[in-house]
């Protein structure tokens, strides 16, 4: 997991950042840091935001204003990733600076900073994306409605007994179970296979679902294995 001056992103992976405008003068360096560290993936700069446009894999989590942009529109109130503008020092009396955005930043301003404000709107978003009923641990995102599970964005393909054993873990987040309570609970039954069925269905849930740092499935030595946020 990319840390940086003690926040993360609570979904595993750097925000994507959409730079609306040209005005970056002030705030290139602690951008530029911001990006090399790992913090934030930036997107554009562009002049303008399409909220109708299909972006894919390049979807905004935060759209970040120079001074010199204007707020994008959105169809309604809760469409669209939030906002936040770049103010210049001078301007920060401005009576009308709140209108239509999530938040700001005054610049010049330090890597922490800037990163600080962008994963507060970037993760307060992300849960509130989260459709009712859908189970969110880091990265992964799990729709018993739909049975579509997701890693970063990215849809994972799961066996039936595959799903219903991380639905399990994701609704118990940071609890362990033993063999035998995950074969009860998830299979149905005591015994069925043996407790190796656990251990294979575990070691296929690792390799589908944890990359690079992240880890997402803990193994208590003659015990068993719980879920943790990575």
């Amino acid at each position: 997991m990319i840390t940086y001056a003690g926040y993360q992103p609570t979904s595993g992976a750097a925000p994507r950042v959409l730079l609306l405008g040209q005005g970056w003068d002030m705030i290139k360096g602690a951008l530029a840091a911001a990006s090399d560290a790992g913090a934030i993936e930036l997107i554009g700069p562009e002049a303008s935001y399409d909220a109708d446009a299909n972006y894919g894999a390049d979807s905004p989590a935060v759209l970040l204003l120079s001074p010199d942009a204007d707020v994008p529109a959105h169809p309604d109130d809760d469409a669209g990733p939030p906002v936040l503008r770049c103010v210049p020092d001078d301007e920060l009396d401005d009576p009308d600076l709140y209108d239509d955005l999530d938040d700001f930043v005054a610049v010049p301003c330090s890597p922490a900073e800037l990163i600080k404000r962008i994963l507060r709107l970037a993760n307060r978003h992300a849960a509130t994306s989260v459709s009712s009923g859908s189970i969110r641990v880091g990265g992964i995102l799990l729709n018993p409605a739909t049975y579509q599970v997701t890693a970063n964005g990215r849809p994972v393909d799961l066996a039936w007994l595959e799903f219903q054993l991380l639905q399990f873990l994701m609704d118990n987040v940071g609890k362990v179970f033993t063999r035998d309570q995950l074969l009860a609970s998830v299979w149905g039954v005591e015994n069925i296979g043996g407790t190796r069925t656990v251990d294979v269905h575990i070691r296929r849930l690792r390799y589908k679902l944890e990359s690079g740092p992240e880890t997402y499935f803990r193994t208590v030595k003659n015990v068993g294995y719980g879920m943790v946020e990575p």
